[in-house]
């Protein structure tokens, strides 16, 4: 029986890429109306081309975007900011958890399982989406980018969490989305692994995870 479980945050416990599309589609909605000499669609595919050049993380998403259109500078500022509004309006009515998450997690911490969370978002975006979600004081660790300026696959956000719970890899679980980051950093580690396959936005079919689940209940069945 495992003794701890972690999790991934993004398209594992939260249904990040829902979030991230609605909210751009807010955003492209405003900027148009507001005008920017554009369509919705293309401002969308902008936004989108910028979260891929410069990281889904990306703090000036929507500067990138307005400043192509090369418009007076008042213009373009009252266009920027009526985006950052829409977004962060969509945000808080689209991002949750998925469904059976919360039950789920304190059905683990009922069996004495102890849960904890290694992202790499940064550390203000972990814990708002976190609070967002209700989540937050759920978990006994939260690792994020900003512990170690390392992202996943890189081992050092791993071993910062299992020290802090002072666990062996061979005694946890990890749960993620994305083969390539959460199941090879966890298995290099030592760490069983288990692919969140409703969360999966990756072509990546390798490494694979020792386990697959398809609903977060799931989770009750390998951990017994």
């Amino acid at each position: 029986m495992f003794k701890a479980v972690l999790f991934d945050v993004d398209n594992t416990l939260l249904d990040f890429l829902t979030f991230k599309k609605e909210s751009a589609k807010a955003a492209a909605h405003a900027m148009v109306e507001h005008g920017l000499p554009a369509t919705e669609m293309e401002v969308y595919g902008k936004i989108f081309a910028t979260y891929d050049a410069k990281g889904i993380e990306y703090q000036k998403t929507f500067y990138e975007v307005v400043k192509q259109y090369e418009l007076e500078i008042n213009k373009a500022e009252r266009i920027q900011q009526a985006a950052i509004v829409a977004y962060s309006k969509k945000k808080f009515e689209v991002l949750h958890a998925y469904p059976m998450v919360r039950p789920t997690l304190r059905k683990l911490k009922e069996r004495g399982i102890r849960i904890g969370v290694v992202s790499d978002a940064p550390r203000n975006k972990a814990w708002q989406r976190l609070v967002i979600a209700g989540l937050e004081n759920e978990f006994e660790v939260v690792v994020t980018h900003d512990d170690t300026m390392e992202k996943k696959p890189n081992p050092s956000p791993f071993f910062v969490a299992l020290k802090k719970m002072n666990l062996l890899p061979s005694a946890c679980l990890f749960v993620g989305d994305n083969p390539e980051r959460d199941i090879k950093g966890a298995k290099e580690v030592g760490m069983r692994t288990c692919l969140a396959k409703y969360g999966l936005w990756t072509r990546a079919k390798e490494p694979k995870a020792d386990y697959e689940i398809d609903k977060f209940e799931e989770l009750l069945n390998i951990v017994k």
